[in-house]
């Protein structure tokens, strides 16, 4: 499979009143066709900031964005909005945001919506645009005439399938999903979990699906990215970090899930985040992790578990 995404030592910083907050720090990672990789963490580790910094929706506040993104063969960060605006986004590299069904006009009709991209971004005649938009509205399993109605007119599921219709309507190469799911009833998620599915085989898209719900990102995931405060700190594939993970937070967070099957207890994991203005001195878990050591007030090393994947900790530290 070829790659697609290869972001390495990422960093995104945010001044405020307060102080830097330190969103984002040493994210590397890569991303192949046809692939899905899961960002899970707590609420507040920097799981949307990251997916923000790849495709460029960032706030005025920014105060750093360093580090490498190449998307497709071509490095991003240093591009210029104009530019990014041109060769990047929407064609690359697009965005389902968090609580997307919120983000549809409810008085500007479905169609509208989707072809709104195709005729200012790519300056597609109107009468094509339409006609791309009933092909895609029907891959996403929304009937052809629900795209003359208004998105008030429309249940939270198909909605969503209207988000995600608008994501995919310009072909990128990697699609963003941060948390697509949520809003929605169980029967609901499963319809369109099973539809990104059958979405990344036709069209040989790449994911980034972030979320806090464990058991919804092993349903897409190939390879897991697990967050803590600003930093992944354990990447590897889905069928290791899920039954066997390595990091001591990677650890507390699935001990925290319940099990169908056998009599494993469910485990918490004691604190809170830290402040990402302040963190800890040396590994930002310290304070919660049951495996501290004196060791741990410096900052842990990023230990190579495999091609591309890593955990940082001192536990594995020349192993």
């Amino acid at each position: 499979m070829s790659e697609v995404l290869k972001v390495s030592d990422l960093k995104l910083y945010y001044s405020t009143m307060s102080g830097v907050v330190k969103a984002v720090e040493g994210a590397t990672f890569t991303l192949n066709e046809e692939e899905t990789i899961a960002l899970i963490g707590e609420s507040g580790c920097g799981k949307t900031s990251l997916a923000r910094a790849l495709i460029r929706f960032l706030p005025r506040n920014v105060a750093e964005l360093s580090g490498s993104v190449v998307i497709d063969g071509i490095e991003t960060i240093n591009m210029s909005d104009a530019e990014f605006d041109e060769k990047i986004r929407w064609r690359k590299i697009t965005y389902v945001s968090q609580a997307a069904i919120n983000s549809l006009n409810p008085v500007i009709k479905v169609v509208d919506h989707l072809i709104e991209p195709l005729v200012i971004h790519f300056k597609t005649p109107k009468k094509d645009a339409v006609a791309k938009a009933a092909e895609i509205i029907k891959r996403v399993g929304i009937p052809e005439d629900f795209l003359w109605r208004y998105p008030f007119e429309l249940s939270g599921g198909m909605k969503q399938r209207v988000v995600i219709a608008l994501s995919l309507i310009t072909n990128p190469r990697v699609v963003i999903l941060d948390e697509p799911t949520s809003a929605l009833d169980v029967m609901t998620q499963a319809n369109i979990l099973n539809m990104l599915k059958e979405l990344k085989d036709e069209s040989k898209l790449s994911y980034i699906f972030i979320t806090h719900d464990i058991a919804v990102s092993s349903e897409l995931a190939d390879k897991v990215a697990v967050m803590y405060a600003g930093w992944i700190v354990e990447l590897g594939p889905a069928e290791k970090v899920y039954v066997d993970p390595m990091h001591p937070y990677s650890k507390g967070l699935l001990g925290s899930v319940p099990r169908l099957k056998g009599n494993t207890p469910v485990t918490f994991i004691p604190g809170t985040p830290p402040s990402l203005i302040n963190p800890p001195k040396g590994c930002r878990f310290r304070p919660r992790c049951k495996y501290a050591m004196p060791m741990c007030e410096q900052e842990p090393p990023v230990v190579k578990t495999g091609q591309g994947e890593y955990v940082r900790c001192w536990l594995y530290a020349g192993k």
